[in-house]
């Protein structure tokens, strides 16, 4: 039990290391996936780089456009975007090792490439400055110098110019599209101003120099602006970006891949992970469900331990326990009789049409059931409700259940559960649980149900050691009290006969001999009860034996009270002593005389009845089945409810101030309860008693009333030794203790072998040997097993309606049929011990 119980710790820490190491490889093959990812900050900063390069450029092309135009006053943005393309690319020689890519080497020459048409861009840059600086110099001085001489020189001088508007427009024409053709024809206007006798003015000098050098310095610049925009820069970056963005697709086609990979070992991993996770909670769940159970269980013996006797209460709050941990919103439970399969009794939502049609399937079931079926209910039977057709049903009356039997003593125990709402079918281990708690409340049940047994039977055996030391004390007074009371009827009666005697002293007289009758009943009463003698039971007819004592009950009661007899027309045989019955008949008339104060009547019936379910009386149960009910009813004082429980007890007596002795109820427990039968009695002070007496039904034919009044010694053993061999444990019990009380000396044994080791290992030889045909699978050679054991003698038991023995076999074998009576029992002994020993009769019919 220990190594059990340390078991399942020791499962649950290894499946704990074993989910943190895989805890641990699913997060470091996440981590490799991740670190398997290009840098997304890297890739971003290389396009950023790259997008700046081309901007960058492009910013120059317009800048120098500009410049050109004279539209910047200084060439600063020329000298800022050539540094920030320096500073790109060297960013770019920095971010290219940190990007992952697998060809550096192409990287490296493109960037290089890029580098040098910078480094170009940028001696063109310096080259345009300074040609544009003195062309925009030039062109600034000589349109001073033309708008001078247009507006300040005299009209002589501008007429000698020979129109200088006109060459302002061919400067301006060759400015925005400067061609040879329109140079030479401006060369050719500014030396024939320079020729004029106003050519040497120094304004007119100065826009001639200046002239000049614009037509010389102009496609200069132009062809440096040309060649800026002809860089091969935004090209080479484009090629570098190609590159790069092939070299990163590729690198990220693998990446893609190798994260996938990872990423995917991972994921398995994850998923392992949780379902050892899910599979822990499970077990904790399943232990959480099976210390609930226990828990339960521990709850419902307490309740049974501390609910004394009365079953009810600790039963129904069992079942709402049981309830409330398997979630069901209604339940009920039925004790079914294993032989009849009727219902003893039912608990919890009683009425319910779901559960009634239930409990009658289940009991055709227990009825129907063959040999290799008798124990489907052990150690339980589980069925989902899920599973069977509920067309049956009411609308609504069942969504979801189960239902969940198991053994109880002689009775099967069935209980079942309805869920409000349609659930999920429970698994194995939730079906486990729940037969171990119909399996413990059987227990508990069975155990009440011992306890209250074992109780009655210690009261019974209080009782029976009472009546015999009651028996002793009359045995020993009997005949001399007897002897007493003759002697003063006697002479009583001689008194009463002297006519010489006065009126006074007749009636004192009179009290004597009256008192001296009924001292001679209760000395009757208590040689009937004493008298030691083994009861013969035989079917006898009830209605015959009350009509027969019916007179003599007339005589034993005033004529102002009657005896009112309804008797059924059934046959109503029981077994017992028809004897008994008479007395039991007789001492309640009695009674309900007294009771009624002598006036009125007793009502006494004899019907059949059924009882279908175990029915609870003033003095203990009575199983389902079918029983005669004699009813003895008065309308006299009643009895109080607190003497009730007492009225069997020998020398109990409510009337002890009129006479009463307390032995004629006592007589009357007895010789019911030796019939095995069952009082039930109702009494309200003031309205009067009802007992009714239930006496199982016997279907044999009843004996004549007759052939109960010769009784004859029953045989009885001295010690002799018999060996008995029965499967069945109680039955073996049971066989036992009757061959102990007939005087012999069992020995029991459970199989064929057990009496062979026995005889094998024992010098001592049995005087019989009994075994019944159980024993054996298939039927035996009677003949065979006889010799086997002979000279010893053997008595076989066999089943009457079951045995598959042919007759023919049994042809000098001794063969008893179960059920063995006591006086056929006590026979057989006798004869196969002593020697054959006359039967009477009624023996014979038996």
């Amino acid at each position: 039990m220990e190594a059990n119980s340390k078991r399942p710790p020791r499962r649950r820490a290894i499946e704990l290391w074993r989910i943190l190491i895989l805890v641990a490889g699913a997060f470091s093959f996440a981590i490799f996936a991740f670190g398997r990812v290009p840098s997304r900050e890297t890739h971003e900063a290389i396009l950023t780089s790259l997008r700046a390069v081309d901007i960058n450029h492009a910013s120059l092309q317009r800048d120098v456009l500009q410049a050109r135009a004279g539209l910047l006053k200084n060439y600063d943005p020329l000298v800022a975007s050539i540094k920030t393309l320096h500073a790109t690319v060297t960013k770019l020689g920095e971010l290219f090792p940190d990007s992952g890519v697998e060809s550096p080497a192409n990287l490296s020459d493109e960037l290089s490439r890029l580098s040098s048409s910078i480094d170009r861009d940028e001696d063109l840059v310096e080259q345009f400055k300074t040609d544009n600086a003195l062309l925009q110099n030039s062109l600034s001085i000589a349109n001073q110098m033309l708008s001078k001489l247009h507006t300040e020189a005299p009209q002589e001088v501008e007429k000698g110019l020979d129109a200088p508007n006109d060459l302002g427009n061919l400067m301006m024409r060759f400015a925005t599209q400067p061609s040879s053709a329109l140079g030479q024809t401006i060369r050719s206007q500014l030396d024939a101003m320079q020729s004029t006798p106003y050519g040497d003015m120094p304004d007119v000098k100065s826009y001639i120099v200046h002239a000049k050098l614009i037509l010389d310095t102009l496609p200069s610049v132009d062809s440096i602006i040309e060649a800026i925009q002809a860089s091969q820069t935004s090209d080479d970056a484009r090629r570098l970006q190609q590159v790069y963005l092939d070299a990163y697709g590729e690198l990220s086609n693998r990446s893609s891949w190798s994260r996938l990979l990872l990423g995917s070992i991972a994921m398995l991993l994850c998923a392992y992970v949780a379902f050892l996770i899910y599979r822990l909670r499970l077990q904790t769940h399943k232990l959480t469900q099976q210390l609930d159970l226990e828990a339960c269980i521990a709850e419902m013996r307490k309740k049974f331990e501390f609910g004394g006797y009365d079953s009810t209460a600790a039963l129904t709050d069992s079942l709402a326990m049981i309830a409330h941990l398997f979630d069901a919103s209604r339940y009920a439970f039925a004790i079914l009789n294993i032989e009849s399969g009727l219902t003893e009794s039912t608990y919890g939502a009683r009425g319910m049409l779901g559960f009634d049609t239930l409990r009658e399937a289940f009991s055709i079931k227990i009825k129907d059931r063959d040999e290799t079926s008798d124990a489907f209910w052990r150690p339980f039977f589980y069925e989902n409700l899920q599973q069977r057709d509920l067309g049956h049903f009411p609308e609504g009356s069942l969504s979801a259940g189960s239902i969940v039997a198991t053994e109880l003593g002689n009775s099967v125990g069935l209980l079942f559960l309805e869920h409000a709402e349609i659930r999920k079918r429970p698994d194995r281990d939730e079906v486990r649980l729940l037969g171990q708690a119909i399996i413990a409340l059987a227990q508990c049940v069975r155990e009440q149900r011992e306890n209250a047994e074992r109780e009655t039977l210690e009261a019974r055996l209080e009782h029976a050691q009472r009546l015999e030391a009651l028996g002793t004390l009359a045995g020993g007074i009997a005949h001399e009290f007897n002897n007493a009371l003759g002697a003063i009827l006697g002479y009583g009666e001689m008194a009463l006969q002297l006519r010489k005697n006065s009126a006074k002293t007749r009636e004192y007289v009179q009290e004597m001999v009256t008192s001296g009758h009924r001292a001679k009943f209760i000395i009757d009463q208590i040689l009937t009860f004493s008298r030691k003698r083994d009861r013969v039971s035989q079917p006898f007819s009830v209605t015959d034996a009350i009509r027969d004592i019916l007179p003599m009950a007339k005589m034993s009661v005033p004529d102002t009270f009657n005896i009112v007899l309804s008797l059924g027309e059934e046959a109503s045989t029981v077994l017992g002593n028809p004897i008994e019955m008479q007395q039991v008949v007789m001492n309640l008339c009695t009674n309900a005389a007294h009771a009624s104060r002598d006036v009125g009547e007793v009502n006494v019936a004899v019907n059949e009845v059924t009882k279908e379910v175990r029915t609870t009386l003033s003095h203990g149960e009575l199983a389902p089945g079918t029983y005669v009910a004699v009813s003895v009813e008065d309308h006299g004082s009643g009895i109080p409810e607190s003497a009730l429980p007492h009225i069997f007890e020998p020398f109990f007596t409510t009337k002890s101030k009129r006479g009463g002795t307390g032995l004629g109820l006592a007589a009357v427990h007895g010789h019911v309860a030796g019939m095995n039968g069952k009082i039930d009695v109702r009494s309200h002070v003031n309205i009067g008693t009802r007992f009714d007496l239930y006496f199982p039904v016997s279907y044999r034919k009843p004996i004549p009333l007759a052939d109960f009044f010769n009784e004859r010694t029953v045989p009885l053993g001295t010690g002799q030794l018999v060996l008995v061999a029965q499967r069945d444990g109680s039955l073996r019990l049971l066989l036992e203790e009757k061959i102990a009380a007939l005087g012999y000396e069992p020995v029991g044994f459970q199989t064929i072998g057990g009496v062979k080791n026995w005889l094998k290992d024992n010098n001592q030889v049995p005087d019989l040997i009994m075994l019944d045909l159980d024993l054996w699978n298939t039927a035996p050679d009677c003949r065979s097993v006889k010799a086997e054991f002979s000279p010893t003698p053997t008595v076989f038991l066999t089943d009457h309606e079951t045995t598959t023995i042919d007759p023919r076999m049994l042809k000098g074998i001794s063969v008893l049929r179960k059920p063995v009576s006591s006086i056929n029992l006590a026979t057989t002994l006798s004869n196969m011990v002593h020697g054959p020993f006359p039967m009477s009769d009624t023996e014979r019919s038996a």
